[in-house]
């Protein structure tokens, strides 16, 4: 059985009463699950559906709209949910999309389509005419989604992956974690989140676990970044989950509240961590407090997952060994290379066979087997000494810092890095100072933090400084830096001595 698919069936003859997926309203057995994906795959194949994008929230006729495109072998394009509508144009043409699927008719009737009814709350509209299809039509045959990421530019790039790519990313994660008791998944991100669609969804579905779905208002999100903690506190404690995929702020939120008393489930055994990188204070922290995080890393040319840490297996500050179906080198200038599980091509782009990914990170192997990631090669600062540094790194560091609610490391070309941080109105501005005082006497001394640059404006989508998914956006805040750094308040943090050239090896 190496396919999701064949799986899902076997699950509906053997086990047709155990719980698939779940929501708030009902429980949605095996059997009745695969009732729904074939009956969906049906009306979407007789009304001659050729490329579907997939709108809406977290929801039962989400994952199975998902997995009925994959059973009628009809090219699925999940929509993000903190798209903006530039951006979901940009989807939607670059993808020659015929076709929109949602749970709610009034959010088509906003895109300009009629709903038409289909199956177990799935609306279905018609791009009249349908969007431009040259770029799909040159991807492989067995193409099962394209998934786009918003990148340092703020325009969505679509990365295609093919049936057989995610069956061996699924699999593959299934056999990592055989020794981890997972029956009951809780889908914190949006489901349009290739991590989530993989992980949080597709896995546990392998797996014959439930998965449960919540709208996301009803975590507490709000926005692209906004999180009620105390409403996600109360949502895991009615659900009881035995995991959870958390990109790094909100573990590191979830860590900070349960470090002030508030509870989490003990049911909780596996919580992922990716998406970014993780500060390794953070980590231990969550242990201390019974918080089973381990960090993993991927991107989404590689199907959402490259490495991972398990119970049985893991070192704080790696992102764990590699899967078994993928080899992971580092190239001459430090560069992560993938070989093996890697994706068909980028929309509008030529496909590329199953060959070497370069994957734009810097990081190192351990002599048994443990992958670090140490940021972005794109993102270098390389100081006046010759030091590179990655300002994720120290973005990383400055996480755990008291008040503070974002922050970005500057400085290429300068002696020292600084920072640009945006503290909480109520936030104590010499403990945050001290903090980072502290923080510089235990880091290498070319990359100790000289000054932070204080702003009462948070960084946003809106002012640019953030893609729409919550990322920052380096390249805008680059541009806008000098107008930024002219508004803002310094704080000296730098308690050493200056750096020799002699002391920084300047190459």
């Amino acid at each position: 059985m190496n396919s999701l698919l064949d799986r899902l069936a076997l699950h509906a003859r053997q086990r047709p009463h155990d719980v698939a997926v779940r929501d708030d309203q009902r429980d949605l057995s095996y059997s009745e699950l695969w009732q729904w994906v074939t009956e969906l795959a049906s009306a979407l194949t007789l009304r001659g559906a050729g490329r579907v994008g997939l709108m809406g929230d977290n929801t039962l006729a989400w994952v199975a709209a998902d997995l009925a495109c994959r059973l009628a072998r009809i090219p699925c394009v999940p929509i993000p949910v903190f798209f903006s509508a530039q951006q979901r144009e940009h989807l939607k043409t670059s993808a020659g999309l015929d076709v929109l699927l949602c749970d709610q008719p009034e959010a088509l009737r906003q895109q300009g389509v009629a709903p038409e009814a289909l199956d177990h709350a799935v609306w279905m509209g018609r791009l009249v005419p349908p969007q431009a299809p040259a770029a799909i039509n040159k991807l492989p045959d067995d193409l099962a989604k394209v998934t786009f990421t918003s990148g340092s530019t703020g325009t969505p790039k679509g990365v295609c992956l093919t049936h057989r790519h995610l069956d061996n990313t699924v699999a593959a994660l299934a056999e990592r974690l055989a020794s981890v008791a997972l029956s009951r998944h809780l889908c914190v991100l949006p489901l349009a989140t290739l991590l989530e669609n993989v992980a949080g969804v597709y896995l546990p579905l392998w797996l014959g676990a439930s998965v449960t779905v919540r709208r996301l208002q009803t975590l507490g999100f709000s926005g692209s970044s906004g999180l009620d903690m105390d409403q996600f506190l109360a949502t895991l404690g009615a659900e009881q989950p035995d995991s959870l995929i958390l990109v790094p702020e909100i573990a590191h939120q979830l860590v900070a509240a349960v470090g002030r008393g508030a509870e989490c489930p003990a049911s909780l055994t596996f919580v992922a961590v990716g998406g970014g990188k993780v500060s390794v204070d953070v980590l231990l922290m969550a242990h201390r407090l019974g918080l089973p995080f381990y960090e993993g890393y991927g991107l989404s040319e590689c199907g959402s997952v490259v490495a991972l840490n398990t119970p049985d297996d893991n070192r704080p500050g790696a992102a764990g060994r590699p899967l078994s179906h993928i080899n992971v080198t580092v190239s001459g200038e430090g560069e992560l290379l993938v070989t093996g599980n890697t994706f068909a091509g980028y929309l509008g782009e030529p496909s590329r066979p199953d060959s070497t990914l370069a994957t734009g990170d810097l990081g190192h192997l351990s002599k048994d087997g443990y992958l670090f990631v140490d940021g972005r090669r794109k993102n270098l600062l390389i100081t006046r000494f010759g030091r590179n540094i990655n300002p994720e790194w120290l973005e990383s560091e400055l996480r755990l810092a008291p008040g503070l609610l974002q922050s970005v490391v500057i400085g290429d070309n300068q002696v020292y890095p600084s920072a640009l941080v945006m503290p909480t109105k109520t936030a104590d501005i010499p403990a945050l100072v001290a903090f980072v005082r502290t923080l510089n006497q235990r880091l290498p001394d070319y990359a100790r933090l000289q000054t932070l640059h204080v702003s009462a404006t948070a960084m946003t989508p809106a002012n640019g400084m953030l893609t729409a998914n919550g990322r920052l956006n380096r390249h805008e805040i680059s541009r806008q830096l000098e107008h930024w750094l002219g508004q803002c308040e310094p704080w000296s943090v730098m308690d050493a001595a200056p750096v020799s050239p002699d002391v920084a090896n300047l190459a």
